[in-house]
């Protein structure tokens, strides 16, 4: 199993209209995208983010159609620009040595393959996850 995670603060400017815009962006994800096993969307508690989101997905191939699915696509497209800070990653039961490796370069495909996602992620001020040049 692989549990994709994303924590977001969004920019003080950030209407509540635009917050709840955002996060049904996330639960429309969990409710429509095929490989998403469960989900869980909401308030990050015991951190420094304001926002979180959790999806469970079976294998690779679950994952990149995760990433590559048009509403995952619709939600950054909603979101990206109002995130301050965003840290996105994945954790895994799997042991495969090289999963990790394997996790960045789906996350590097899906950017080579839409740039204007990486145009939104170069944008969020302070971002941390798979799939960047640092």
């Amino acid at each position: 199993m692989i549990f994709h995670i994303n924590r977001a603060t969004l920019k003080p400017t950030t209407t509540p209209e635009q917050v709840e815009a955002a996060l049904a962006g996330w639960r429309t994800m969990g409710e429509t995208i095929p490989s998403v096993k469960s989900y869980v969307v909401g308030r990050d508690y015991g951190g420094d983010y304001a926002y979180s989101c959790v999806f469970v997905l079976e294998d690779l191939a679950g994952l990149f159609e995760y990433l590559t699915h048009p509403a995952t696509y619709a939600t950054d497209a909603i979101g990206l620009e109002l995130v301050e800070r965003l840290d996105i990653f994945d954790v895994s039961d799997d042991n495969d040595p090289d999963l990790g490796s394997k996790i960045e370069e789906l996350h590097r495909r899906r950017n080579d393959d839409n740039p204007t996602i990486v145009d939104l992620l170069s944008g969020v001020p302070a971002f941390r996850g798979a799939g960047l040049e640092s």
